[in-house]
């Protein structure tokens, strides 16, 4: 059946809110391409890191949508940062005590718009190693939900925080 004929089945049916572009080929193939990849989280992730890095939350805000949702720790309203001028004064607030960062990723699980993608962080943090050389290292997850254009709606943190500069095993961030 070709896509004409096709639109005019579903028209006769009663479904003429249906978009032309829903039941031909092209779309379908079109829909396809327009998939988030892991290429596309992994660039996105680098640039979390980088901003991260470099204490830019101008940067960081970017990747944001700007109604997005930033959960540092889930389930706690203190710690739930809702859009982007909230994520920004958060960003600014954790990073300033921070130096030396040094972040890396793994490699993302994609599904649909959504994303998730291990990172291993380390950095010194007086604040939180009073004691000692001030090395802390954050093993970190994040689920991530994407907007078609690339940016993120949801960041869902799950983290883990270890005195020290650790360096991850071997095979670690692997798909």
């Amino acid at each position: 059946m070709n896509p004409r004929t096709h639109r005019r089945t579903l028209l006769r049916a009663g479904f003429a809110a249906l978009p032309l572009a829903a039941v031909t080929p092209a779309a379908h193939a079109a829909e396809r391409s327009g998939k988030l990849t892991a290429a596309q989280v992994s660039s996105w992730t680098d640039a979390y890191l980088e901003a991260w890095r470099t204490k830019n939350d101008t940067a960081a805000v970017r990747l944001f949508t700007p109604d997005a949702v930033y959960e540092a720790v889930p389930g706690v309203p203190a710690q739930t940062f809702r859009g982007r001028e909230a994520i920004g004064r958060y960003w600014r607030d954790i990073t300033a005590g921070q130096s030396d960062m040094t972040g890396r990723h793994g490699t993302p699980v994609v599904t649909g718009n959504r994303a998730a993608v291990e990172l291993w962080v380390t950095l010194r943090a007086p604040a939180i190693n009073p004691d000692g050389d001030h090395w802390v290292t954050f093993l970190e997850s994040n689920i991530l939900l994407f907007t078609p254009d690339g940016r993120c709606r949801r960041n869902t943190e799950y983290w883990n925080l270890q005195m020290g500069r650790l360096q991850p095993p071997q095979g670690w961030g692997t798909a």
